[in-house]
């Protein structure tokens, strides 16, 4: 097993990236036609609060006028259920070079929309939560500060940890099946475990602190699980040890992944294991402190 003090640089560097990444500066601008109904208001407006101080939502009313959305805006979101204007304002905002999406309760009251494109894009739905979801997707797929939309707005976390989490998997799949040097997997497999799990704490809002250190520890524990039980099973089927390294690398990353996932949803509380690190740092301290031997 090579862990090297190169590999430990490279996740403080992947830690100092996901948090830059996720702190990105957000601006949603909302435009809202008369034709709006309540359902859609509503559900938009509960969706989008920033939870971070680098996120922003401007709200203005659609109306026949041309508008421009603000050159540091990231998205515009334009709620309308049809109107005469609507077509005409869409195009102007269009214009601006911002990608734009057109919330609806149904697509008959878009007509001029009718396939998806890089700037341009219709979500129409009468559920909220298939609404929140399909919206969620457009967003990610139609910006390059993914991890800073889902650090601000929570409906759009499921979309990035799948991708975080599949992307990781992948990965990993892939150094295990190819990767023969006995021991040097190890690393590498970490270093994506940890990256995967940095970033899946920034995204869900945690900062990156001393306690993350936790995460990183027990990924690299479980890890080396892994790496035993590949073992283990690549002597019962040696002809196939290539696949066998590369499922149990894929699967046991995408089993960390979504473990993380649920442990940052539901909150993470290191008071007692802070406590306990604590006092354990006072007593070594105290027991290696040279003691006081002058003459009284």
């Amino acid at each position: 097993m090579q862990f090297s003090l190169d590999t430990l640089l490279k996740m403080l560097k992947l830690g100092a990236g996901a948090k830059r990444d996720a702190g990105a500066s957000v601006r949603v601008s909302v435009y809202v036609d008369a034709t709006a109904t309540p359902f859609l208001v509503q559900t938009v407006r509960e969706a989008l609060v920033p939870q971070t101080t680098s996120g922003l939502v401007r709200v203005e009313r659609l109306t026949a006028t041309p508008a421009t959305p603000k050159p540091d805006t990231d998205i515009v979101l334009v709620l309308s259920c049809g109107s005469d204007y609507l077509q005409a304002a869409v195009q102007g905002l269009v214009v601006s070079g911002t990608p734009v999406v057109v919330i609806a309760e149904s697509s008959v009251e878009v007509p001029f929309i009718t396939e998806d494109t890089p700037l341009l894009g219709l979500v129409a739905a009468t559920d909220a939560d298939y609404l929140l979801s399909t919206l969620a997707t457009w967003i990610v797929s139609h910006t390059e500060k993914a991890d800073a939309f889902a650090a601000n707005f929570s409906f759009i976390r499921p979309v990035v940890v799948r991708d975080v989490v599949e992307h990781a998997a992948l990965t990993n799949t892939v150094t295990g099946a190819l990767l023969f040097t006995p021991g040097a997997d190890y690393p590498v497999l970490t270093l994506t475990q940890a990256g995967m799990a940095l970033r899946l704490a920034s995204v869900h809002g945690y900062r990156l602190s001393a306690e993350r250190a936790y995460e990183v520890a027990t990924v690299a524990v479980a890890g080396l699980a892994l790496r035993g039980c590949s073992r283990v099973l690549c002597r019962q089927v040696p002809r196939g040890a290539f696949l066998v390294k590369g499922i149990v690398a894929g699967a046991g990353t995408y089993g960390m992944g979504l473990a993380l996932d649920a442990l940052y949803r539901h909150g993470v509380d290191y008071s007692a294991v802070n406590a306990a690190v604590s006092r354990a740092t006072g007593h070594v301290r105290a027991a290696v402190r040279p003691t006081d031997q002058s003459p009284r």
